[in-house]
């Protein structure tokens, strides 16, 4: 039986956040967005917290009110457990475990994306020395980790040769055509109703090698086809805060290559914050949304020692 909660004046967001993000522009930016509006912000880091299963206050507080909402941001094992035992006692979160695994695995990412239609190359599930024997395989390819973090592990090969004589560390890889475009790509950026478009040089060079790109880019403005990609994404994972990376293809056409749930937004004018603290409210009902004025501390609960990035 869930533990009730202690009612407090005004709203309350706890940020579920991995280690490895916590000082970074997000959540940091929207966490003090919302303390500024008087919101109770306790942010919990999910790798040093300990959860009582059947007591959501362990990690909300005490005093997290009777319409508490948790906003995860990061992927790690200790965050999904944690968020999957709050979703247990029926708290609301931003983002379901079960929805941030699905993008974080990059097979089912791409098969829901191909199911509903949305443009996105082909993909194909094997290890290298296996997919090498194809004659169907699209090259330059372009192989992946099964589970996606920020480009890492990522290689192109040129030729079957190539992609035989690969090193792959894992037992299967994902592998997709590379287009190699002008080196840059297309982020589309969505907050609630909120999109943006910034182009940015790619990670990988057309050669394939990483760019170690990071600059955060130029925003564009967002044409038809980048929202209406948006809100298929929208649609078929059901995020809320979340950026979707796009390529050109030989056509001019965008396809869908990445989907990423709660972003930076780096490289996009005007007051972000404020726009995702306003999203991060708005799944609260009116009533508690109007409530707390007075600007209140953001709480820290939890500093990682060392985690693995």
């Amino acid at each position: 039986m869930a533990t009730s909660l202690t009612a407090t004046v005004g709203p309350s967001v706890t940020m579920l956040v991995e280690g490895r993000y916590v000082s970074q522009a997000e959540p940091r930016g929207v966490t003090a967005a919302l303390a500024r509006r008087g919101v109770r912000v306790r942010t919990v880091v999910a790798e040093d917290a300990v959860a009582d299963v059947a007591d959501p206050t362990t990690i909300l507080g005490r005093d997290a009110g009777p319409h508490p909402v948790v906003c995860p941001r990061g992927r790690s094992l200790a965050l999904l457990a944690t968020l999957r035992a709050l979703e247990a006692q029926g708290v609301h979160v931003i983002h379901r475990a079960a929805t941030i695994d699905t993008v974080v695995d990059k097979v089912g990412m791409s098969a829901r994306l191909t199911e509903a239609g949305v443009p996105t190359p082909r993909t194909w599930l094997g290890h290298p020395s296996r997919l090498s024997r194809r004659p169907d395989l699209a090259y330059p390819l372009l192989l992946k980790p099964v589970r996606g973090d920020n480009s890492r592990g990522i290689a192109v090969v040129d030729d079957a040769a190539q992609l035989r004589g690969l090193q792959w560390p894992e037992q299967v890889a994902l592998a997709q055509p590379f287009h190699r475009g002008d080196a840059h790509d297309l982020k589309v950026y969505v907050a609630g109703p909120h999109v943006w478009a910034v182009r940015r040089r790619s990670p990988i060079h057309r050669d394939g090698t990483p760019t170690g790109a990071t600059e955060p880019g130029v925003q564009v403005p967002v044409t038809a086809a980048a929202r209406a990609l948006a809100e298929r994404c929208r649609a078929v994972f059901g995020l809320t805060l979340f950026g979707i990376d796009c390529v050109t293809d030989s056509s001019g056409d965008l396809l869908v290559v990445d989907v990423n749930e709660f972003p930076n937004y780096r490289g996009i004018s005007g007051d972000v914050d404020e726009m995702l603290a306003e999203v991060v409210l708005g799944v609260l009902p009116a009533e508690v949304q109007q409530a707390g004025a007075e600007p209140f501390e953001a709480e820290l609960v939890g500093l990682p020692e060392q985690v693995p990035a």
